[in-house]
């Protein structure tokens, strides 16, 4: 018994206890009862619960589109006389907002090549989303677009990781919360989980704002200060003048709302390293996750074949594969050999698999690697790409697709 009840008798014992529960227990339930019932009017974030894809982006929140894509409104039925790409990813859909993604450059460019708006490009995708549930993404709303070609955007750094064949990634009071989908426990349309919903609500926010502390502290304007001179500024940045599309300077290191601090980031880095180490390879200790993320690939290329859609997937890599400085820093940060990892095993995983289907695929490695050399393509301590990544990302699907989107308008004038 704590030594300030010791003294008490036990009627005023109880009447503490009878206090405490209405002063303190009962508020936190009701707390807890009202963060359930009263979710949809509360949480009005950006996410929203989804019960066949665990959350979504929800419609028109923050300039998105009807499905909650980092895009404008597309009318669902397409004109037979535009082509139209449906880019299906995570969080790359959302680098640099709607005007300054690779997906609006792309359509852009293919606007300056035909002189008039021919090809529509759609970007549809959430972030913190695999491959398997971007599938399920396109068949609820993706397909409803009615696309001439889909592309899946697949990023190395996390696709294989994520992956996990049970996870059910939720959002419950805008807070991501990951399940296990066997054991998902839905009552009236809520999804119940076995932790406190206050207590993740708090730490979500405290995890942000120490986060942004961090990466203040950590940050230095004078990293990466060249990083964001646009494409066109460098000669020798694309050897096709055609490519070279004009940006608005950017004076200041690009950065994104959700920065890490260099700390975490350098973890989040060798996290994703730890996934081409020899050893794990060689032990199988991804073979769940590899073959759940293959057969869904398999899966999406079958249902596009059969609606006569062609696919295409554009492998996006990791920062660590690309810049030589991030991978030595993540490799004496933590003492690690460089040795035993095979830095590009999920490229090699991934085009082997593509190869046997038959599916058509874009490597950005080593245009990627090669363009480094002149610009930075990253954000900031972000996975993400910066204004000059995401411009090469356009420039090499225009190049690959551009004698695709000609085929088609020549068939439709014959």
């Amino acid at each position: 018994m704590p030594k300030a009840l010791q003294f008490l008798s036990p009627k005023k014992i109880y009447q503490v206890l009878i206090l405490f529960f209405f002063w303190a227990v009962l508020p936190l339930f009701l707390l807890e009862l009202l963060m359930i019932i009263l979710e949809p009017y509360l949480s009005q974030g950006i996410y929203q619960y989804d019960r066949d894809l665990g959350f979504r982006i929800r419609p028109y929140a923050n300039g998105n589109n009807q499905f909650g894509f980092n895009d404008r409104d597309y009318p669902l039925q397409k004109d037979p006389d535009q082509f139209r790409i449906l880019v299906v990813s995570d969080s790359f859909n959302w680098a640099g907002g709607k005007e300054r993604n690779y997906t609006a450059f792309l359509e852009k460019q293919f606007e300056q090549y035909y002189q008039k708006p021919q090809v529509e490009v759609i970007s549809a995708g959430y972030p913190g989303t695999h491959t398997g549930e971007q599938l399920a993404m396109l068949k609820k709303y993706g397909l409803q677009y009615h696309p001439d070609l889909v592309i899946l955007g697949f990023f190395v750094g996390n696709d294989f990781l994520d992956g996990d064949p049970n996870r059910k990634r939720i959002i419950v009071n805008d807070v991501y919360i990951d399940i296990d989908r066997r054991k998902e426990l839905v009552i009236w349309g809520y999804p119940i989980i076995g932790q406190s919903r206050l207590l993740l609500f708090i730490q979500q926010k405290y995890k942000v704002f120490r986060e942004a502390a961090r990466s203040k502290q950590s940050w230095n304007p004078q990293i990466f200060s060249e990083a964001v001179l646009v494409a066109s500024t460098n000669p020798h940045a694309f050897p096709n003048p055609a490519l070279q599309t004009v940006i608005k300077p950017i004076q200041s290191p690009e950065q994104s709302p959700g920065i890490m601090s260099l700390k975490t980031f350098l973890k989040v880095e060798k996290t994703r390293l730890g996934f081409c180490e020899k050893a794990n390879l060689a032990e199988g200790k991804w073979q769940d996750n590899i073959d759940y993320i293959l057969s869904n690939i398999s899966e999406m290329n079958h249902l596009l074949q059969t609606q006569g859609i062609q696919f295409l997937v554009a492998i996006y890599p990791d920062e660590f594969q690309v810049n030589p400085e991030l991978f030595q820093q993540v490799v004496n940060q933590f003492d690690l050999n460089p040795q035993d990892y095979e830095t590009t095993c999920m490229q090699r995983i991934l085009t082997q698999h593509l190869k046997a289907q038959g599916i058509d695929y874009i490597d950005f490695l080593v245009p990627f690697q090669k363009q480094e050399k002149n610009q930075h393509l990253y954000l900031l301590q972000e996975p993400h790409w910066n204004s000059v990544g995401n411009q090469v990302a356009a420039n090499l699907l225009f190049e690959n697709l551009v004698q695709t989107t000609n085929r088609f308008f020549k068939s439709r004038s014959n």
